[in-house]
């Protein structure tokens, strides 16, 4: 379940920073998932790969997120209701009601071939530091757009636990997340406008439907 909750956390994480419809690149380290992975964003819809044995296809409009294990020709459906209560868990690390805010750190570093400026962002037991790059190519372009996804249900389960995409001065090249004493890094490679082939969302077919117990989260 904790890396679950992770990928959960990545993908909000990396959503921030994302249009309608898109390649995101990026190198993860930490929760038990680390390596390359890959999002494709369109419209409401998300699908992760996280490796080369399992993907996450995620409806932002829904909540219904379905996890596949290629290797076993597997998948596991988590309702709008199961990942309610998931964000409802969530939420419990921010220690409070306000909303997560950027603070500039003073501190620089180099990520990739881009500057930037180092800011963090603390909830309780969730804290986020973002390096962030002023000169990345259209980044307010990228940053407007994402408005419309985060009008989502899922983006809204979220709200709060990340810091609000206004706030953001430039694109994150790098994230990191510690939740609960566990930390995940993720680092972008890169993010171009692409078609995204909506089958991509399909469930594949032979694939069959099971159940684990620990991804049911009961709504209250």
């Amino acid at each position: 379940m904790k890396t679950f909750l992770a990928a959960v956390i990545g993908l909000l994480a990396a959503t921030a920073l994302a249009p309608a419809d898109l390649v995101i690149e990026q190198k993860v380290e930490g929760g038990g998932q680390s390596g390359d992975q890959t999002i494709k964003i369109k419209g409401d819809r998300a699908r992760t790969n996280l490796n080369s044995t399992v993907s996450m296809i995620t409806n932002g409009a829904t909540g219904e997120m379905i996890t596949l294990m290629h290797t076993g020709r597997t998948y596991l459906k988590m309702s709008p209701e199961q990942t309610k209560a998931m964000m409802e868990q969530l939420q419990k690390f921010r220690g409070g009601p306000e909303p997560a805010k950027l603070q500039p750190t003073g501190k620089k570093e180099k990520i990739g071939e881009y500057d930037c400026e180092i800011f963090t962002a603390g909830l309780g037991t969730l804290t986020a530091t973002y390096w962030i790059a002023k000169d990345f190519p259209n980044y307010p372009g990228i940053l407007a757009q994402l408005d419309k996804f985060q009008s989502s249900s899922l983006s809204a389960m979220g709200k709060g636990l990340l810091p609000d995409i206004k706030d953001f001065p430039g694109m994150p090249m790098k994230t990191e997340i510690v939740m609960n004493g566990k930390k995940v890094a993720t680092t972008l490679v890169s993010v171009k406008e692409d078609n995204v082939d909506p089958k991509s969302f399909d469930i594949p077919a032979g694939y069959k439907e099971i159940t684990s117990p620990e991804l049911k989260f009961q709504p209250k």
